[in-house]
């Protein structure tokens, strides 16, 4: 089966300096999704480009003219990254130049599969998809959440803090975060110390906190992926009890700095998640 041709578009690989036409048109076509964050080209490096398994040559673009219409990004196992085209284009042109350039690329690796996890609306990739012989999989049947769960709290706590820039200045406090149904082998609180400046993660000591949180691991792991309003939420559910409650906007803001601020982009954040 070879690259079919098209007298409007011409397929090529990726060349320096394209990451910021292929994040333009992600933005674009993605915009609406559950879990949309806006691009860079030096977050799509770090998402994409920067895969172990993923060569420069495994990068394959449709343009018309100089204009970037659709792209896709495939390892060498044969795992689409992404595929992305403009949607104010001949969509199912630019699909199929891009999907039977990856079957070739596949098979020039050796590899003996192709997996894609598009948007489940997506009409136009279904079709080529049936035309290339592909076979469709129910999302549910194949992944049907995404969990996080944190064995060892105060060492996950204690490597986000120890990566953050520490300088926070303004702030004296002591925070006890007591955890609930902890497995047995681990520590059922966590102390946050915040001096001139700095914060730091303590171990087994006993002190005096000015702040107290209880609550559990899974509900403030959410809330340390979330953002401030998750926070708020989980507050407000109970599930995440501050004490004095007059210092909650001063345990917001510290989270505030302990977030993790790179979420990584889901392709098929189009499933109904619910938004709490």
């Amino acid at each position: 089966m070879g690259i079919p041709q098209s007298s409007e578009y011409y397929l090529r690989t990726y060349r320096h300096g394209d990451e910021a036409d292929l994040t333009s048109l992600f933005d674009k076509v993605f915009k609406y999704f559950i879990g949309f964050v806006p691009r860079t080209p030096a977050y799509w490096k770090w998402c994409i480009q920067s895969r172990p398994n993923l060569e420069k040559e495994g990068i394959a673009i449709v343009a018309n003219g100089d204009n970037i219409v659709g792209y896709t990004a495939i390892e060498k196992s044969g795992n689409i990254l992404e595929l992305c085209y403009d949607p104010s284009c001949e969509g199912k042109t630019i699909v199929t130049m891009l999907l039977s350039w990856c079957v070739e690329y596949v098979n020039r690796h050796g590899g003996n599969s192709i997996i894609l996890n598009a948007p489940a609306q997506d009409d136009i990739t279904r079709q080529v998809c049936r035309e290339l012989e592909f076979s469709e999989q129910p999302f549910a049947n194949v992944f049907g959440a995404l969990f996080l769960r944190v064995v060892n709290f105060p060492q996950f706590l204690g490597k986000i803090v120890n990566q953050k820039k520490n300088e926070k200045k303004g702030f004296n406090e002591t925070i006890l975060i007591k955890l609930r149904e902890v497995p047995f082998w681990c520590d059922d609180h966590v102390i946050l110390r915040i001096r001139k400046g700095r914060i730091a993660v303590l171990k087994g000591k006993k002190v005096r906190p000015t702040i107290t949180i209880d609550t559990d691991i899974s509900t403030i792991s959410l809330c340390i992926y979330g953002s401030p309003r998750r926070l708020y939420g989980e507050i407000l559910k109970r599930r995440l009890r501050i004490r004095p409650f007059w210092k909650t906007p001063r345990a917001v803001k510290i989270f505030s700095w302990i977030q993790i601020r790179n979420p990584w982009y889901i392709p098929i954040a189009d499933l109904p998640i619910p938004l709490e």
